[in-house]
């Protein structure tokens, strides 16, 4: 006896999207604030290809970079390294009570949403801000740089420790809170070792970034190897600034490779 096909094992018509008002409308605002945003811009690409000529003589005088011109970059590259490893020490231990204070599930709600606003507040200010309003405040150098970098480092890890707090497995803080133990003791004993290999991992990266940002910060008198880099772009010195970012972008490689190894030692 044959078996009829049934309507199951008939092919079906590929579904269409429809084409509904809302999409439409939707479809106009998307497009719309592209296009605002390329106009508010400047993106032209007439523009960048005309001014290619430009940055190619640029290239061509910074190459080849001025090699006796590393030996006076050596004091301004170990002040940039200090202002990383500093920076990222005190901003990494003093994020800890401060993520703590902003975890919505360890908390109190009174502590809560002050803590998310101080938070916002540290973040919300770029590390060059921060910069500038130190070097006003304690004078050129490298300490304006430690500052403003923990300042932003405290926003930032702070924000991610108390997000890491939120996501843990609430079975053993609810187990602690059970027994009468106390916010301090539910986050340092039950909540704490959940997010620790993740703390330690979102230090090292922050290490890289601040040795990164300790850089930019010369360029507005936070010492480092950037002062050294913007001095030799202002006076046209292309090759001594070739010099100054190969010798930025070794440290970072190194710096980069070694917190691999931790990495794999530790978390």
């Amino acid at each position: 006896m044959n078996a009829t096909p049934s309507s199951v094992d008939k092919p079906k018509s590929p579904v269409r999207p429809r084409v509904t008002p809302v999409r439409l409308v939707t479809a106009a605002i998307v497009i719309a604030v592209y296009w605002w945003s390329v106009e508010g811009t400047g993106l032209n690409i007439v523009t960048l290809i005309e001014g290619l000529p430009n940055f190619g003589e640029m290239l061509r005088q910074m190459f080849p970079p001025d090699v006796g011109y590393a030996a006076r970059l050596w004091e301004p590259l170990v002040e940039t390294l200090a202002i990383g490893i500093l920076a990222t020490l005190i901003g990494s231990v003093l994020a800890i009570p401060m993520g703590f204070l902003a975890a919505e599930n360890i908390s109190h709600a009174a502590i809560y949403y002050p803590a998310r606003m101080v938070l916002n507040v540290l973040r919300g200010i770029s590390e060059l801000i921060w910069a500038l309003l130190f070097v006003v405040a304690v004078g050129l150098g490298p300490f304006a740089g430690v500052l403003a970098l923990v300042i932003f480092s405290i926003g930032v890890l702070g924000k991610l420790i108390a997000e890491a707090l939120e996501a843990v497995e609430p079975g053993p803080l609810d187990a602690m809170r059970a027994t009468g133990a106390s916010r301090w003791k539910v986050f340092l004993y039950g909540a704490w070792p959940q997010i620790l290999p993740l703390y330690l991992s979102y230090c090292l990266y922050w290490w890289d970034h601040n040795t990164r940002q300790a850089t930019i910060l010369g360029f507005v008198g936070a010492g480092g190897l950037g002062y050294s880099l913007f001095f030799s772009i202002t006076t046209f010195e292309f090759e001594k600034a070739t010099t100054a970012i190969l010798s930025m972008i070794l440290v970072i490689t190194v710096i980069d490779r070694f917190c691999l190894y931790l990495r794999k030692k530790i978390i």
